[in-house]
């Protein structure tokens, strides 16, 4: 058969299938307690959507249907899957007697949560995945059969276009009742067997761009939990998948966020913050002084297990309803590291939390995957800091990693804080010094092999989350009040910097985020920024009478104040960052592209200029996908960067 003849023949099978799966679960009515398999149904059939998107048979309007090369020789074959998800859906005895349906008279069940999810669903993603089984329409719209069509060509597509559309009209007319829920679930494991068959027929490129929209499909899953009802129903369809997938983590993190649930404030209770002690750890002489430190306990052999310590400091001052708040989200931030996670989340796994009124503030506790034992004497470790990006940008002028590592890095890094977002969980301190390698070697003064560098860089860990709070909430109670320890204050954006910084939002996330990329790129520190080149040959300008410094001459009117940055400068507010921006802007703009590639190089402007961006000023609600930071990041940020990875690699 000609090419155009195989396309025709498996678009029909696919509108078919798609028809067949939508005209089911329309008629379906079920009870509140099958309400999380029928979300699950509609999830698998909208990845059965995203499929024929990929693949080339939902092309978007007035472009012609194909299909790969590989795929041609093997249509036969894709024809056969989803005709058995066809056959899945519409044969009668097989719904009767497998999976625990009857039919029935009544109306099919109407669900507002599920509908409502399914609109998200279908703005998540372009929007011809969707358009080709009537999914611009309302579900509650007529008969769906009189709109499914077939384009194919030749005379066999052609006659078996009416038969396809009279078998899909027949079965729309059909209600089904659930009446046994755990035959109905295996129902939708039998629909997702199917899919999954489908999915690895795709090309490398194909399944990729399917796990992009997979996960715009979850991100938008995950965010539809906005109150106790909407969680319960999303983290019931979510159960049978394993603790560390990637949906699965990403709920029981939002449900931190959500309120009314007891099982969280059980877990709250119960956390480990009594029955841990600084007593029980090797302490630096100065431990009080330091903001982390790797150590192991007192009873311990030299073998560790080992833990990473982190400091999280709160004013002396502080009111007693604020310091109540701030320890509620210290313990839902151990409780965020606690919950089982996907291998893309990297982060160390915290272990509880220890309050330490004597230094005003808490330790946070973690078990820390060390490579090698910290420098001991005798028999006994002895507590370390821990190997940063931060200490390889600057301690280790030997460690010269090449561009396919830093890629790496890179998109590791990103992917683990777009996994953060899409529970809706802000970071709060995103900078070098956060970013630990628990494989670095001891010591840094090298020489270092590729592989030396690799391994390394192949293990990092986000720490230093800093009293991270849900998106949800819109108090600011840590407001940005150390403008003097420099060193921090110069990854915050802007408009976070000093005394009037309040409601952080997860843009000032992202732009931290565009400057540790930076780093990374350039393979310098942010802090080498401060210093001033100052043309060479210049004479100095007279100094300007005090009396008359910031007028314009002529008119009285006041002139914008020279900013001054330097590496030894002891206080940072809004106008040093709006300085070091417009320097970090011009060197992006002159040679990132040169040295990193055009895609890596829009990503980090994305990131520096998002919270700034005029569709980001509030028009559209969080929720709304498109428009969501979470989703923004994902599109603009993690998907380039990995495209960019995989074509070095």
């Amino acid at each position: 058969m000609e090419p155009g003849t195989y396309i025709a023949i498996a678009q029909i099978a696919f509108q078919g299938a798609c028809v067949a799966v939508k005209t089911f679960r329309k008629g379906l009515n079920f009870s509140k307690d099958a309400e999380r398999l029928v979300l699950s149904l509609e999830v698998e059939r909208f990845r059965l959507d995203i499929w024929g998107e990929n693949v080339g048979l939902a092309p978007p309007d007035g472009q012609a249907a194909t299909l790969p090369g590989r795929l041609l020789p093997i249509c036969s074959v894709l024809k056969a899957y989803l005709e058995q998800i066809e056959h899945l859906v519409m044969d009668a005895d097989g719904l009767s007697s497998r999976y625990g349906l009857s039919e029935t008279e009544s109306p099919p069940t109407k669900s507002v949560l599920v509908r409502q999810l399914v609109q998200r669903m279908q703005r998540s993603i372009r929007p011809s995945a969707a358009k080709l089984a009537g999914e611009t329409r309302d579900e509650d719209d007529g008969d769906d059969g009189q709109s499914e069509d077939t384009m194919g060509a030749g005379l066999a597509v052609e006659s078996a276009a009416p038969l396809r559309k009279k078998s899909t009209t027949i079965a729309n007319k059909v209600r089904w009742a659930v009446r046994d829920l755990d035959k109905f679930e295996g129902l939708v494991k039998d629909l997702t067997l199917r899919i999954n068959k489908l999915n690895d027929l795709m090309t490398e490129t194909q399944q990729r761009k399917t796990r992009e929209d997979n996960y715009r499909v979850n991100m938008v899953v995950v965010g539809s939990a906005i109150d106790k009802a909407s969680l319960e129903l999303i983290r019931a369809a979510v159960q049978g998948e394993p603790d560390t997938s990637q949906v699965r983590a990403a709920v029981e993190r939002k449900g931190l966020a959500v309120p009314d649930l007891p099982q969280d404030r059980q877990a709250v209770g119960t956390s480990s913050l009594q029955r841990l002690s600084l007593d029980d750890f090797i302490l630096p002489s100065k431990f009080a002084a330091s903001n982390r430190f790797v150590t192991a306990k007192k009873a311990d052999s030299t073998a560790g297990p080992y833990y990473l310590l982190e400091r999280k400091p709160f004013d002396p001052s502080i009111q007693p309803e604020d310091l109540a708040r701030l320890t509620s989200r210290i313990q839902r931030l151990v409780l965020l590291l606690q919950k089982p996670k996907s291998p893309d989340f990297r982060t160390p796994h915290a272990e509880g939390c220890i309050k330490d009124p004597t230094n005003c503030c808490w330790w946070i506790v973690f078990r820390f995957p060390q490579g090698t034992p910290p420098l001991s004497t005798g028999t006994k470790p002895k507590a370390t800091t821990p190997v940063s990006l931060l200490t390889l940008l600057t301690s280790a002028p030997k460690f010269r990693p090449p561009l396919e590592q830093r890629l790496t890095l890179a998109t590791t890094f990103c992917t683990t804080l777009s996994e953060l977002y899409l529970s809706g969980w802000l970071h709060k301190s995103i900078r070098s010094e956060n970013i630990l390698f628990p494989s670095a070697p001891l010591s840094l003064l090298g020489p270092f092999s590729l592989e030396d560098m690799q391994h390394t860089l192949l293990s990092p860990l986000l720490a230093g989350f800093d009293y991270t709070r849900h998106e949800s909430e819109w108090a600011t109670i840590d407001r940005a009040r150390t403008a003097g320890d420099v060193a921090m204050a110069i990854y915050r954006h802007p408009r976070y910097q000093g005394e009037a910084a309040q409601g952080y939002r997860m843009q000032y996330d992202v732009y931290s985020a565009g400057l540790v990329l930076l780093e990374i790129a350039l393979w310098m520190p942010l802090g080498s920024f401060l210093e001033s080149r100052k043309p060479i040959g210049v004479a100095p300008k007279p100094k300007a009478d005090p009396g008359l410094q910031g007028l314009l001459p002529g008119d009285g009117r006041l002139k914008p104040e020279v900013v001054e940055l330097s590496g030894n400068m002891k206080l940072f507010h809004e106008p040093h960052a709006v300085e070091l921006r417009k320097r970090v802007l011009a060197r992006v703009e002159a040679e990132l592209a040169f040295r990193v590639g055009s895609p890596y190089c829009r990503a980090v402007k994305f990131c520096l200029e998002f919270a700034d961006m005029q569709a980001d000023e509030g028009a559209a609600g969080v929720g709304e996908v498109g428009v969501h930071p979470a989703m923004e990041f994902y599109d603009n940020v993690v998907v380039p960067l990995a495209g960019l990875r995989s074509g070095t690699s």
